[in-house]
């Protein structure tokens, strides 16, 4: 219960210090006042009984506990106005009800002017106090013209008494609460300047670290003003452009920023966010730049200015420049590299054929004779002429892929039949070496729409590898549709010498084998997968492997059913 009236009796408080303040002391002056009316009202009770104007304390009594309960309710202007105006009403009705000017109620007037000062409203001070000047004007004028209503009671010694003190306490408590209130302002105003002082050094010191960090900052800081006019720049600025601070402050930045006109506008622009400028130096030099900008804003978002952040790019330009240079070069050289290789494998293709051809006409007179000695090395020599021919064209065809001009021809074809050609071309070489040759191929795969000569060498390639770097085991060919039928996988395995990781990364490299001794004892020129894998990507597919160092490789190789 205790704890129930002490907040109760407690001030309230609102978000607003100058309605707080208000509150508070308004809440002061009623608690005040009614235990005043209060104290005054028994006594006079006591003493003079219900004789004269006794009714007016309960009234103002319950006027006071009701604009108690609205100033709690946060009313709090509008309950100390509803105080002043019933002080008002009370002390003109009871000056007319008392004998006019010379009624000691006309002093609860100046109450309500001072009651009026409390509320820290020079509006409510001089309305009220015009207010109680007409109606003391109204009350003399009435009684000059002799229509004073006559007195409702007489005022006796004790009342007279009574009112003086109640007077003297209302003055003495209106002139406290004032003081207090000018106390609490002054006290107020002098924190406030505290704090502003406070905030200003704090703000002086942000704007030192700011300038320091701005002035320390290796890239160049240009600040703009809302007229895109230039109010500082950094030492990086004038390390850049050679412009010294006081010729560049107040100078639009078009005196530096090659290009369109610099306006807010096209600064806000996102076009000049980050992007390339090229900045004018103070000897007329082009400097390249990477160039950013911040908007600062005030209140409302309004734009204060603009921050302009330029990295000096000369050198990373003159590296651009290299490397495209280098790069034009390399592609020159990959273009005669090319044309030379196409040159000669043309030149070599051509003798080739011939000693190849001629060789075959011997062979057939040799074998005629019976000359069985010289049809055997006849046919070495054939042989050794064929791997070169295709050593050539293996040269030709990757020369074409890096050169971009391999051609692709397109056609629909019968998988099963595509598979079982490539098959009968790569048998004799497995079965040659002792090796098996499984195939798991389910019939009616169904059409291909590709380059059928292309995956053909892309097949004869692997299952050709797989052969030569298998001694003992098997060869194995598996093909399927995945992804319902919209690819075809072909998955070629071995039980051959496998390749480390190492090995595997460079595998695709052209002219790249594992090793020496691999060369040594398989030969080859590292052409074929390279040739295989550019075939597959070009026929919109891939091929993946999987090694591991003596037991065998697995290369996969997918493919749409369909290239466009």
């Amino acid at each position: 219960m205790g704890i129930n009236l002490a907040e109760r009796l407690k001030a309230p408080t609102f978000d607003d210090e100058e309605r707080t303040r208000v509150a508070r002391v308004l809440h002061v002056v009623f608690l005040l006042l009614f235990g005043t009316m209060a104290t005054i009202f028994v006594l006079r009770v006591a003493l003079t009984g219900l004789d004269g104007h006794w009714f007016v304390y309960p009234l103002l009594l319950a006027v006071t506990l009701t604009l108690l309960a609205a100033l709690r309710r946060g009313y709090v202007y509008t309950s100390g106005l509803v105080m002043a105006l019933a002080y008002f009403t009370y002390g003109v009705l009871g000056v007319l009800s008392s004998g006019g000017l010379h009624s000691p109620t006309v002093q609860m007037l100046t109450f309500v002017v001072m009651f009026g000062a409390l509320l820290g409203s020079s509006r409510i001070v001089i309305g009220l106090t015009g207010a109680c000047i007409a109606a003391l004007i109204g009350v003399a004028a009435i009684e000059l013209s002799g229509h004073l209503p006559p007195a409702i009671a007489q005022h006796t010694t004790t009342s007279i008494f009574f009112g003086q003190v109640a007077s003297i306490l209302m003055v003495g408590i209106f002139l406290n609460l004032i003081i207090v209130s000018l106390k609490d302002a002054l006290q107020r105003a002098r924190d406030n300047e505290r704090a502003a002082g406070t905030m200003a050094r704090e703000a002086e010191d942000a704007r030192g670290l700011v300038a320091d960090i701005i002035e320390s900052m290796a890239e160049s800081v240009i600040v703009l003003d809302s007229s895109a006019q230039i109010r500082s720049i950094n030492a990086a600025t004038t390390a850049l452009l050679g412009f010294e601070s006081r010729e560049l402050v107040g100078a639009p930045l078009d005196r530096v920023l090659v290009g369109e006109r610099s306006t807010l506008e096209t600064l806000r622009s996102p076009l000049f966010t980050h992007s390339e400028r090229v900045y004018r130096t103070r000897d007329g030099e082009r400097v390249p730049v990477r160039f950013s900008t911040a908007l600062l804003r005030g209140d409302g978002e309004l734009v204060r200015g603009v921050v302009c952040v330029a990295s000096d790019i000369r050198d990373e330009k003159e590296v651009e420049q290299r490397l495209r240079r280098a790069k034009e070069l390399a592609e020159e050289a990959s273009a005669a590299k090319s044309r030379f290789l196409a040159n000669m494998s043309h030149e070599l293709r051509t003798p080739l054929n011939a000693v190849i051809g001629y060789t075959e006409l011997i062979i057939e007179e040799a074998s005629e004779r019976g000359l069985t000695r010289s049809v055997d090395d006849l046919g070495r020599i054939q042989g050794a002429g064929k791997h070169l021919l295709g050593l050539i064209a293996d040269i030709l065809d990757i020369s074409k892929v890096e050169a971009g001009k391999v051609e692709l021809h397109l056609a629909t074809f019968d998988i099963n039949d595509m598979v079982q050609s490539v098959l009968d071309g790569v048998r004799p070489l497995v079965e040659r070496k002792g090796l098996a040759l499984v195939t798991d191929v389910p019939a009616g795969l169904g059409f291909f729409h590709s380059d059928q000569t292309k995956l053909r060498q892309i097949l004869l390639n692997l299952l050709g590898n797989a052969a030569k770097f298998t001694e003992e085991g098997e060869v194995s060919l598996t093909v399927r549709r995945r992804d319902g039928g919209e690819r075809l996988v072909f998955v070629v395995r071995d039980t051959g010498i496998g390749m480390s990781k190492s090995h595997v990364g460079q595998l695709f490299e052209a002219f790249t084998q594992p090793d020496a001794e691999v060369v040594r004892r398989y030969g080859g020129t590292g052409l074929g997968l390279a040739l295989s894998r550019a075939y597959a990507e070009m026929l919109g597919g891939s091929i993946d492997v999987r090694s591991a160092l003596g037991e065998g490789s697995e290369f996969t190789v997918s493919l749409p059913v369909s290239t466009s």
